[in-house]
Parts: structure tokens; sequence; C-alpha cells
């Protein structure tokens, strides 16, 4: 008898090939893909874009780009679509919603909506990271030290840099990413440019660990140690001033060097000389705070915990960053008027995977922490002055 109730249930679990609501002919007939993303194609652009986070001429090139890597061979039955594939992929990272939902709005079984997933994030990071990420040289860190000077009036800093935690589902013997806010997360350590775009990132550390050991024992951290990026040479900010290196600009969680800058601490009694420094570095940090606004904003999957292992985590956030770059970018080549998310941030408005820079030697520079800060500190109340830091200075509005 029990054999017999065993077989039963056996059957009862294998009783279908394919569901019948998740069939191909439903899925043509009350799918989204083939009908309610259709129709808004044809009838509301707008929705389409609130849809998938980017309008259907950036899909179409996202899809050229990832098409060969997630097609599949007609071989038992048909497969489903590249087309299709990634629109499961981005509606997920961008609504939010279980794969539950995804399944039932597609019309796709919920193993296989997983599947696709993992798939697509794996295949939109290996088919865009060399896109986005460009090959570091010093006419590319110029640019950016020109654009940080241009629009935040901080010169020599070539990126703002924080850290994010991505809240997941605990772990299986996961106490090492139990952070300080009391749950579960892998950490996104990001370099942000003054166009809200990622120049580097260090994916997957552990949540309970700090932003500065993390970068300590980053391949960041350790190129800087060891001067192995293509970076400009240390110059002069100011007529006849002194000659200071190339900055990232963070806060109180990374340690003060010669190649990174973080605000004077609070516990001592600051002069108005320290305090406006503090206000001209927090200006320019809020970048990188905005980039994680938007990124989060645009892949509301980040909205909530994660339901899925460590692995594959990282690979939401690997895809997720290089499709925010990949939006940003096509963005910067509009007008301002016309872009999906708005990029400057003039310092006049009150409301708001690389490196740094390089000397004959950073083991043998003459340059220290305290005195590149000093420096810095000295030419924002004198030269580099700007009318309204005064006032946020005597507020401490930062």
């Amino acid at each position: 008898y029990k054999y017999l109730k065993r077989r039963q249930r056996k059957a009862d679990l294998h009783r279908f090939w394919v569901r019948p609501i998740f069939s191909v002919q439903k899925r043509y007939q009350q799918g989204d893909s083939d009908n309610l993303i259709k129709e808004i194609i044809n009838t509301d652009p707008d929705k389409y874009f609130e849809y998938f986070r980017m309008n259907i001429d950036v899909f179409n090139k996202l899809l050229e780009l990832i098409e060969p890597s997630i097609t599949k061979l007609d071989v038992v039955r048909s497969p489903i679509s590249a087309t299709t594939r990634l629109q499961i992929c981005l509606r997920y990272l961008a609504s939010g919603d279980s794969m539950h939902s995804i399944s039932f709005a597609f019309r796709v079984g919920l193993n296989t909506v997983s599947k696709i997933v993992s798939e697509t994030c794996q295949a939109i990071w290996d088919n865009l990271k060399d896109i986005v990420f460009p090959e570091n040289s010093e006419n590319l860190w110029l640019q950016r030290a020109k654009e940080f000077e241009e629009l935040l009036d901080f010169p020599n800093c070539i990126g703002a840099i924080d850290g994010k935690h991505v809240v997941l589902q605990a772990p299986p013997h996961g106490s090492t990413y139990y952070n300080y806010k009391n749950s579960h997360s892998i950490v996104l350590l990001a370099v942000a440019d003054a166009n809200c775009c990622f120049t580097i990132v260090d994916i997957g550390a552990e949540g309970r660990r700090s932003d500065g050991g993390i970068f300590r024992d980053s391949k960041l951290g350790h190129q800087l140690e060891n001067n192995d990026l293509k970076l400009p040479k240390a110059r002069s900010i100011s007529e006849n001033g002194p000659t200071l290196p190339y900055v990232l600009v963070g806060d109180a969680a990374f340690g003060l060097t010669s190649y990174m800058l973080r605000p004077y601490p609070q516990s001592c009694n600051l002069n108005i000389i320290k305090s406006i420094f503090n206000y001209r570095l927090s200006h320019t940090r809020k970048v990188v705070e905005c980039t994680f606004g938007i990124w989060t904003g645009r892949w509301r999957i980040f909205r909530r915990p994660l339901i899925t292992n460590v692995d594959n985590a990282i690979l939401i956030v690997q895809s997720t960053v290089c499709l925010h770059n990949f939006l940003m970018m096509k963005d910067l080549n509009l007008p301002i008027e016309n872009r999906s998310y708005s990029v400057n941030i003039p310092l006049q408005d009150q409301n708001l995977c690389q490196g740094l820079y390089s000397l004959e030697s950073l083991k043998n520079n003459t340059f220290c922490g305290s005195t590149v800060r000093d420096q810095f500190t000295q030419y924002f109340s004198t030269s580099g002055a700007i009318n309204q830091q005064w006032t946020k200075a005597y507020t401490r509005d930062y």
C-alpha cells in the first residue's frame, strides 16, 4: 500500500510536461511579451519606459549586443526567444516583483524564469563590462578630473567613493554577511564620476566588513599602494600654488592618505577654514550617493531583500551596474532636457573596475595625507573660494 501511494505521489508530481497555463499557445495568447508589451510599444512609449526603465531603441541596442549569448537552439521544443528572455530579466530587475509574479505575467515556468534571469544577467555582464568600464588611461583620468572641476569646483579629483549594502535573505551559515543594520548583505564598493556613472566597482564583500577595510583589501587598494595604474602626475591647482596629487574623496570610513581625502573629524573644534573644506568635500562626495540613488531607483529589485543565494546576488549587482552605465552613457549623448535622469549637479544647487593618481613612486613620494588635505583646505579658503561656502560652513549645513 505504501509503495502504491509513493508511486501515485510521484505520478502527481510529474503529470505535466508543461503546465497548461505555461504552454506555448497560452504564452502567445496571454503572455506579456506577445500582448501587453507589443501594445504599449505601439500606443504608449512612456509606459514602455516605465516597464523596462529604457526606451525601445535602447532595448534593441542592448538585445543586439547580448542576443548571441542568450539564443537557444531549437532541438525538441521551440525555445523561448532571446527577446522574451531579455524582457523577463529586465522586468524582474526593474519591478522588484518576485519570480512567481514574473512567471505568471509572462506565462513561463518558475524554474525557467530563475534560469533565464541568471543566464541573462551573466550575458549582460560578459558583453557590457568592457564597453561601460573602458580601459583606464591617463587621458581618461584627466577627463574625469576636468569634469569634477567644471561641475563641482573640486580640482584634482577623479572620483567619489562609498559603499552600498545590498540586502539579501540570510544565507546558510551566513553570519559573516550580518551587518550593523541588523540585516544580511553584500557590499558594493564603488567609485563614481561627476556624471553619476560607476568607474570602479568591487562587488561581493561580506556585510559585516567596513568600507575602509574592504577598500584596503581590494584590488583597487593594492593598485593604489603599488602604483600599478595609468594615472596622471601631480599638478598645481592654482597659480604659484603647491603641486598636489589627484585624489579620491570619501567619508570618514576611509583612511586619510595622499590619494584619499576624508573630512576633518567633528570631534575636534573645527574652525571656519576646516568647515569650508568639509563642506566642499561633502558636496563633491554626494555624486556617489546620487549614483546609488539613481541605480536603486531604476532597478527596484534593490528596494527589498534579494531572495537568492550570494553568487546570484553578486551576478544581479554586476549586471545592473553595467546596465546603469549603459543607460547613463546613452543619456549623456542627449540634451539635458531629454535625459531620463538629471546627472549634472551644479555647485549653486544646494538640494541635491579602477584607480587614482601616480607619481614616480608611491612608496617614495613626499606627500602625506594630512599635508595634502591641509593644502586643499588652504586653496578652498583663498583663490578657490566660492560665495555660498561661507554660509554653509558657518551653519554646518552639509
